[in-house]
């Protein structure tokens, strides 16, 4: 029987101070909390403007690329995204998960 993977699994803990342990699983959580929070805020997006913004980001589409792909222009489509991103941001602020710009 080969034990290679739990040795491997093991090995970061004997890297990583306790204190660092802490802070990933600080951050870790604070991740998770943003996916959680970004979730509910994408609900207040329109279907055009959340595929549109799936496309530009997670799929890493250029705009004309996503204009080709919904026959529209690609100005209409940076628009389409830079309006989703401000509705998300301003949805945010008003729960108190982002600080308000100054």
């Amino acid at each position: 029987m080969d034990c290679t993977p739990a040795i491997e699994n093991h090995a970061m803990f004997l890297v990583l101070s306790p204190e660092e342990l802490l802070i990933q699983d600080e951050d870790e959580a604070a991740a998770e909390l943003v996916m959680e929070n970004l979730v509910a805020a994408m609900t207040r997006l329109s279907p055009a403007q959340a595929r549109r913004l799936h496309a530009r980001y997670v799929l890493k589409k250029k705009f004309w690329e996503i204009a080709a792909d919904e026959g529209i222009s690609g100005s209409c489509a940076a628009k389409s995204v830079t309006g989703a991103i401000m509705k998300l941001q301003k949805y945010f602020i008003k729960n108190g998960w982002m600080p308000k710009e100054a």
